[in-house]
């Protein structure tokens, strides 16, 4: 026996339809929608870009390759800084540098006030090793200019620095003798 059912037509009259007609309408109008609603979510694809949660906009190369550049330019100003507080803080540094302040001579010769900047690192002459330290320091004065030579030495790892030879050598040539060690055994020192 087969159930019928009173459904209305969309032309607003009443028809008796069976179950297999009313399943077969029922997934038809469902199929439509369907379509429609598809439709609606494919057209919102299409325009939307897409994004998923916690994705950025993606950055431009020429951004990328400018901050990249920014990061390293920077990272490499702080290194050398770093490097150059490194040497101006060790003793074989502040020893001669201590020696050019207790000079007369060298200090009428640049001028006050007296002005250290930093070393040239690529410079032959700045060499530090675990024995043996020579630097070549850039100071000006109000007069002149010129480089501090430092010539250090230890009797091995982690101990005391100690001054062989320092001069002054002035933007013109000249040549001023700050402190020179004398004597083989090192017990003598002899300033000039």
């Amino acid at each position: 026996m087969q159930k019928m059912w009173k459904s209305k037509s969309p032309r607003g009259g009443e028809r008796e339809k069976g179950v297999e007609n009313l399943f077969e309408e029922i997934i038809a109008e469902n199929i439509c929608n369907l379509r429609k609603e598809t439709d609606i979510q494919i057209q919102g694809a299409e325009r939307a870009p897409k994004k998923s949660p916690g994705s950025r906009m993606p950055v431009p190369l020429s951004r990328l390759i400018l901050f990249s550049g920014l990061m390293a330019g920077g990272s490499w100003a702080l290194i050398y800084y770093l490097i150059q507080k490194t040497f101006s803080r060790a003793s074989y540094y502040q020893l001669g540098l201590e020696q050019l302040h207790s000079h007369p001579e060298a200090l009428e010769a640049l001028g006050c006030p007296l002005s250290v900047r930093f070393l040239q690192l690529t410079d032959k002459h700045n060499f530090v090793d675990i024995a043996d330290a020579q630097l070549k320091i850039p100071v000006s004065g109000s007069k002149s200019e010129g480089h501090l030579y430092v010539s250090s030495y230890r009797s091995g790892p982690f101990k005391r620095w100690y001054l062989q030879e320092v001069f002054l050598e002035l933007r013109d040539g000249q040549q001023i003798p700050v402190f020179k060690l004398s004597g083989e055994n090192g017990d003598e020192v002899k300033k000039e």
